[in-house]
């Protein structure tokens, strides 16, 4: 409190001053009191809101570590999956191309027996075709007939 003075009369102070001063302090008072009484508010309303933020916060995190923990776990078992494929399909293209090597054996094995059978065709063939060049140059053609004795009556 402000040091007030007040001034003095016959039995004590000036009345109407101290009644003026404490009339002020009352309001200053009361003033006062309802700031007090605003804070108090205030900071409860703060306090409610910082509780839930801090619940909000605490259900957010919990949440997120729940969501971690499940793409982690995505994750692990994507890879798992992953890893299977790729070795499935080194399986099967090493069963893909040993077929394909047996494929490729049989077939070159088809082609030269293909070949020994056109060498032997040819062979044969080149036997006969001497035959019959052996056969035409034996072969001796009769003489033809005068074709003027057809010509004549009987």
């Amino acid at each position: 409190m402000d040091r007030y003075a007040f001034d003095t009369m016959k039995n004590g102070y000036n009345r109407y001053q101290v009644e003026d001063y404490i009339q002020t302090q009352k309001l200053q008072m009361e003033s006062l009191q309802k700031k007090l009484e605003k804070a108090n508010l205030l900071k409860e309303e703060l306090t409610r809101e910082y509780q839930e933020l801090e619940t909000r916060y605490r259900d957010v995190s919990e949440n997120l570590e729940v969501k971690e923990k499940a793409a982690d776990e995505m994750t692990r078992m994507a890879m798992k999956e992953a890893n299977m494929i790729v070795d499935t399909a080194h399986r099967n293209a090493d069963a893909i191309v040993k077929e394909s090597l047996m494929m490729a054996r049989g077939i070159l094995m088809e082609v030269a027996r293909l070949g020994d059978e056109a060498n032997d065709l040819k062979g044969s063939m080149r036997k006969e075709l001497q035959k019959i060049t052996q056969a035409l140059d034996d072969f001796e053609a009769p003489e033809i007939p005068d074709l003027d004795l057809l010509k004549k009556e009987i």
